[in-house]
């Protein structure tokens, strides 16, 4: 009888469970939050992906929002920053060098649907080179 009971205890409390994350999982979906495989992994902030880091850019440096930042906005946003902060950049580069490396396309622009995925392997490619773009930019962003 001792046995049955565990097993009844444990299956109340495995439905129970099962109602309150069926539950939870139902109100936030309703609620308009992401749920599953739908929600967005939390960014490391030792070493933010490089998508983040471009969801960020649009978001904060493509002021007339046009999906490119063109010279004159990354001059801008470089010029902006504190004369300490604009040496961290040097290791990411100069305006030029940024230029070179993520625009592939030439254009005068880092285009972000267009240049961004054809330069992986040059703009942004290093977690350090991510973590320093971020805090000199955007460190609040949670994109």
């Amino acid at each position: 009888r001792t046995n049955k009971m565990k097993i009844s205890i444990r299956s109340i409390l495995l439905i129970s469970t099962l109602l309150f994350i069926t539950q939870t999982y139902t109100t936030h979906a309703e609620e308009g939050e992401c749920v599953a495989d739908d929600c967005p992994s939390a960014e490391d902030p030792s070493c933010p992906s490089r998508p983040h880091i471009v969801r960020c850019a649009a978001e904060y440096l493509d002021t007339n929002k046009n999906q490119k930042l063109d010279r004159t906005e990354l001059e801008t946003a470089i010029g902006s920053l504190p004369w300490y902060a604009r040496g961290v950049l040097k290791v990411i580069g100069s305006v030029d060098k940024i230029m070179a490396k993520c625009d592939a396309d030439g254009d005068g622009a880092i285009g972000i649907e267009t240049d961004m995925p054809n330069t992986e392997e040059t703009c942004l490619a290093t977690c350090f080179k991510r973590k320093a773009f971020k805090s000199a930019f955007f460190a609040e962003c949670d994109l």
